[in-house]
């Protein structure tokens, strides 16, 4: 698959900074990480709609755990060693022991639930000052966010029923945040003056996630005459929105909203799949289909830790790029130098 087409200097491409050949301490963390989220990943995929054999969970588990001795023993093997090599590595075996979605279940349950809840945020937002609409919205993507079923506190938080999306947006706390260009991003999408007419939205979990905080944005992007393509992975990684799943929730959810309906008929809204499979993506291998969608794209929005932190943080794009993600794994909040649940929304513009 090609490079995506927005990338400014593709032949310079790297798809995550953190060099984890480089950084043994970070490295054993993470293959520590992975490990020890096995146990919940099987214990969902036991769960799911599908569940595998138990004999299959069993060769994947001791398969996987095999890798990531083989990881920590001769890591130079695995050239160049990242978060997203990680990610790969368990979606190869995943594949291979025939451990489809396992939070199949789950997406469905925090989707309808939130899906419930729309039509009170997007009155919320409607009812927003001008002057607050935007920030309003990117509160509301950061809450749903925190919905994230690859970290350890976020996982154990949603087990105990304890992630709230209106709890969350009360407990983000004041800005400044960790990285705070809300005020540029505010300036850019400012109603009646947005400065864009397409934004490619490569969006991250399911539930509140997409539902209360993707979605409004992207009806509001919609709204000023911005076109939004939502990129989606087409095969499963932890909680993350499939492309096939957004198109069933966007149709809920335009029937409880007539202005979204109007957008998604009128093809202001749209899906594309971007043959991903992780929670990370690498841009240097797209879908045709994201990169046609891409083209006469002008803003790139990158949403979540998995795409727009731990890959792509510093890729440089031929248009302007918005980041947005709540920092929820405690290694990565230690290696930016920020506290976990900080918050990150950062601007950048274009290159020519």
């Amino acid at each position: 698959m090609p490079y995506f087409c927005k990338l400014a200097r593709p032949d310079l491409y790297v798809h995550g900074d953190w060099d984890l050949l480089a950084d043994p301490a970070g490295r054993e963390d993470w293959i520590r990480i992975f490990d020890e989220h096995t146990a919940s990943l099987l214990e969902h995929a036991r769960r799911s709609d599908c569940p595998p054999v138990e004999e299959a969970c069993d060769a994947y588990e001791l398969a996987f755990r095999h890798e990531l001795e083989r990881v920590r023993a001769r890591p130079d093997d695995y050239a160049p060693l990242t978060v997203y090599t990680l990610c790969k590595l368990r979606a190869r075996l995943m594949r291979a022991y025939g451990i489809g979605d396992p939070y199949d279940k789950v997406k469905r349950e925090e989707n309808a639930a939130a899906l419930g809840r729309l039509a009170a945020v997007l009155q919320a937002v409607d009812g927003c000052p001008p002057d607050v609409v935007v920030e309003t919205l990117i509160r509301g993507l950061l809450a749903g966010n925190k919905f994230d079923l690859g970290a350890k506190d976020t996982t154990e938080l949603h087990a105990a029923g304890e992630l709230d999306f209106f709890k969350t947006l009360e407990e983000l706390g004041p800005r400044p945040w960790f990285l705070d260009h809300v005020d540029t991003i505010a300036a850019r999408l400012a109603p009646g003056k947005c400065a864009y007419r397409k934004a490619v939205f490569f969006v991250d979990n399911a539930g509140g996630d997409v539902v209360l905080g993707a979605i409004p944005l992207a009806r509001y992007l919609a709204d000023q005459g911005c076109a939004v393509v939502l990129a989606a992975n087409d095969y499963p990684a932890l909680n993350d929105i499939l492309v096939d799943e957004l198109g069933s929730v966007l149709a809920r959810a335009a029937e409880v909203d007539e202005r979204l309906a109007g957008h998604l008929r009128a093809g202001v809204i749209s899906v594309v799949g971007t043959s991903c499979d992780c929670p990370l993506i690498d841009l240097s291998d797209v879908s045709t289909a994201c990169n046609a969608a891409a083209d006469d794209a002008d803003l790139v929005i990158l949403e979540g830790m998995g795409r727009a932190i731990e890959s792509n943080y510093t890729a440089p794009m031929m248009c302007d790029t918005i980041r947005i993600a709540m920092i929820k794994n405690r290694s990565l909040a230690k290696y930016l130098g920020c506290r976990l649940y900080d918050l990150i929304a950062a601007f950048a513009r274009g290159l020519a």
